[in-house]
């Protein structure tokens, strides 16, 4: 199964002084890698705002240089209604939930996730908000952020 990238994944590689060595800890199977268009809007907002310096900048653009980016199109409007009614807990389709009460997923999280089931992507991130989602939609490979601190 292929990945695909979270921002938080993405900022890790871009600030990394051993890009190569983290680079193989995300993914030590040599396994195509993919983001999506949002990962990539998300980044450069969190650049612009935190005024990253020209290293920074090159050090992005080598990580994206390595990535297959993935655009939002209408084929993902499906999948993301049905994880964003599913993550509210009023899918239709399931009858029992693993979580107690819904998921406020950010929409460009929703995107991202929509993204990585369409197209049975892996989505490696740092964070949990894609943890409901695991093996209902999608495979999720949650990180540690201090693992990423290489």
């Amino acid at each position: 199964m292929n990945l695909l990238l979270d921002t938080n994944i993405l900022i890790a590689l871009a600030k990394s002084t051993n890009f190569h060595a983290l680079s193989k800890f995300i993914n030590p199977d040599n396994l195509r890698v993919c983001t999506s268009v949002i990962n990539i809007g998300e980044l450069k907002s969190i650049a612009l705002q935190n005024n990253w310096g020209g290293r920074k900048f090159q050090s992005l653009d080598e990580v994206l240089a390595d990535v297959i980016v993935i655009d939002v199109n209408q084929n993902l409007a499906q999948i993301y209604a049905e994880i964003d009614a599913f993550s509210q807990r009023k899918n239709p389709t399931y009858g029992e939930y693993s979580f107690p009460t819904p998921r406020n997923m950010g929409k460009n999280d929703l995107w991202i996730a929509a993204t990585a089931a369409l197209l049975g992507l892996k989505l490696v991130t740092t964070d949990a908000d894609f943890n409901h989602l695991n093996g209902v939609f999608i495979e999720v490979r949650q990180l540690k952020p201090e693992l990423l601190l290489k």
